[in-house]
């Protein structure tokens, strides 16, 4: 277990899936934790299940002046920020030829927009030693039929990643990816995808990992406090690939 006690974490897309676990990690290792997401009431759920040390906010970071919001509430609430998981993203799976603005428009407004809003408005509150990861995907570097748009704005958050680096790094402030694979969470569920299609899509990822399953949320979250942790202090612009070795092998 690392030790982050009296630490400040904000996390986007805080109320499921690989934010809520590791908000929950963060917590039990001795952090204060500030989520975010979209709809109040699953904000205000979240941080109940999460306990006392969380509390939660609305915010879309895609818009500037929610990210503003966010930064305001957050050096209201914390004064700093030690650590930055800029997680929310969303997906819209289409093939080639039904591919139409508003798949590319959200998918580019939200997984790559929001974070660049993100990081601009919480940096400042941040200094030597703060730590931001990222959640890109591991089809940043994989061909999967369907995903173009959603593999093309993770590609986007991994090259921000290297930006972002060669920006702060002389501030003190590491900055960092993690890559998920196939993972349960419910992101699934908002594909809008009959279960027949998901079962088939399920099927033929699965076919493809070589640990011939699908990740858990909490098997990502330490990746993402490891590299917050000082144990990570000399990994910088890095992705990590957690994947079952789909990317690799």
């Amino acid at each position: 277990m690392t030790d982050f006690t009296g630490k400040k974490v904000v996390i986007t897309g805080g109320t499921t899936g690989i934010g809520f676990a590791t908000a929950q990690r963060f917590i039990n290792d001795g952090a204060k934790v500030l989520i975010t997401g979209q709809d109040k009431a699953r904000v205000a759920d979240a941080a109940e299940k999460l306990g006392p040390n969380a509390m939660g906010t609305v915010a879309r970071t895609e818009v500037p002046e929610d990210a503003i919001h966010l930064a305001e509430v957050v050096a209201a609430q914390f004064s700093h920020v030690d650590v930055l998981f800029v997680n929310a993203g969303v997906t819209w799976p289409a093939p080639l030829g039904s591919i139409d603005t508003d798949h590319i428009h959200n998918q580019l407004a939200i997984n790559v927009a929001g974070p660049v809003f993100t990081v601009q408005a919480i940096a400042p509150l941040m200094g030597d030693g703060g730590s931001i990861i990222m959640t890109t995907s591991c089809l940043d570097v994989l061909a999967q039929p369907g995903m173009a748009i959603y593999s093309a704005s993770k590609a986007a958050v991994r090259s921000l990643v290297r930006t972002f680096q060669a920006e702060l790094g002389g501030q003190g402030i590491r900055v960092n990816a993690i890559a998920p694979g196939p993972i349960n969470t419910p992101i699934y569920s908002k594909l809008e995808m009959s279960e027949d299609d998901l079962n088939a899509m399920a099927q033929d990822v699965v076919s493809k990992v070589p640990a011939g399953r699908f990740g858990e949320a909490e098997e990502i979250s330490g990746a993402v406090t490891f590299l917050a942790s000082s144990d990570a202090s000399y990994i910088r612009g890095e992705e990590i690939a957690i994947d079952g070795g789909w990317s690799t092998l």
